[in-house]
C-alpha cells in the first residue's frame, strides 16, 4: 500500500486536507465560503451572502439557487 492510499484511506485525514481545497458552485463555478449564512433574506448586493453555501441545494451558492434556479425558502 503506497503512502497515498494510507493517507486517503483514514476518513479523518481526508476531510482534513480536503478542507484546504476551495469548495466550487456547481452551476456558476465560482469559489463558495464553507459557513453558512442564516437568513430567509435574500441579500442581492451582499457578497458574503452570495458566495455561501446554500443550506438546501448542497453545492450550489445561494446566488444560484435563488436568482437561478428560482427556489424559495
Amino acid at each position: 500500500m503506497s503512502a497515498q492510499q494510507k493517507v486517503f484511506d483514514c476518513d479523518d485525514l481526508r476531510k482534513y486536507i480536503l478542507e484546504f481545497y476551495p469548495l466550487r458552485c456547481k452551476s456558476c463555478h465560482k469559489v463558495m465560503n464553507r459557513k453558512f449564512v442564516d437568513s430567509h433574506l435574500h441579500f442581492y448586493r451582499d457578497k458574503n451572502w452570495t458566495s455561501t453555501e446554500n443550506k438546501f441545494c448542497r453545492g450550489f451558492c445561494n446566488w444560484c439557487c435563488i436568482y437561478v434556479f428560482e427556489h424559495s425558502y
